[in-house]
């Protein structure tokens, strides 16, 4: 081997080469770190936008009662659009029919309509019931029909292409009270049964970043069937799951079905 061959290998890479080929490493181990750390920074603030919204819809369903059936006037929440998508879907009809004087008498036929709330696409989740906090997700979704003391609404949430939470209402029918009316010289009792029925109509949508979802009572309309049974019961097609069986204590008047329906406007503005 030459002298000069021996004092080419001795010198090795070259300085610069060496500078370039550990600038390139840096360069792309520094890439890959900025990838994934805005990647997962991503990924927080698209999971806390959705658990927010979350909780922005379980608050209307607790509070729903009360627009509809209580002091009524509105509510009002806010939604990040961020990453977050709001939607009111018709999802199909319903029919609501009573036993009223020994027939199925049709008390009420309207759209069946529920919000969704829908994450950003790296949010997943797992079918899970949000409210009411104690209870199956199938059970509370197999209940077409609640009574006393049940909340009108639930809330659950599923992954269907992306992280989604849904609140769907329901009704309620339950026994209310015996009242004494006279009738020549004594008295007959009557049972009073209510039935409450939330229909939710879409308003005008729109806005970007943070806006406010209004849910406003624009109409209660009540309606009252008498009959001479004592009690009643329900059929309710276009909703899935059954009816409660209503427990009423004998009556010789008969009864009164008390249907009140409550229009919840939802809207931006």
């Amino acid at each position: 081997m030459t002298r000069t061959s021996k004092q080419a290998m001795r010198r090795g890479i070259s300085p610069v080469i060496a500078t370039v080929i550990l600038t390139s490493i840096m360069l792309t181990i520094v890439a890959v770190a900025l990838y994934y750390s805005t990647s997962l920074i991503d990924l927080n603030r698209q999971t806390m936008e959705y658990e927010y919204a979350k909780a922005q819809l379980t608050y209307v369903a607790t509070a729903l009662d009360q627009i509809a059936f209580g002091t009524g006037g509105s509510r009002y929440v806010r939604f990040s659009l961020t990453s977050t998508g709001i939607s009111v879907l018709n999802t199909g009809k319903v029919v609501v029919k009573a036993w009223i004087n020994g027939t199925w008498m049709e008390v009420y036929r309207g759209d069946l309509v529920q919000i969704q709330v829908c994450g950003g696409p790296l949010v997943t989740t797992v079918p899970r019931l949000l409210f009411p906090e104690t209870g199956d997700l199938q059970t509370e979704l197999n209940k077409a029909m609640v009574t006393s003391g049940e909340p009108i609404a639930v809330v659950y949430e599923n992954f269907t292409g992306r992280a989604c939470a849904f609140l769907v209402p329901r009704l309620r029918a339950f026994y209310s009270s015996q009242i004494s009316i006279p009738a020549g010289s004594g008295v007959k009792k009557y049972n009073y049964i209510v039935l409450h029925i939330v229909q939710i109509k879409k308003g005008n949508l729109g806005g970007s970043g943070t806006i406010p979802l209004v849910f406003r009572n624009i109409q209660l309309n009540v309606t009252e069937y008498k009959s001479w049974d004592y009690c009643t019961g329900f059929q309710v097609s276009g909703m899935k799951g059954g009816t409660p069986l209503l427990q009423c204590p004998p009556a010789d008047g008969g009864s009164v079905l008390v249907v009140k329906i409550a229009t919840i406007l939802v809207s931006s503005s």
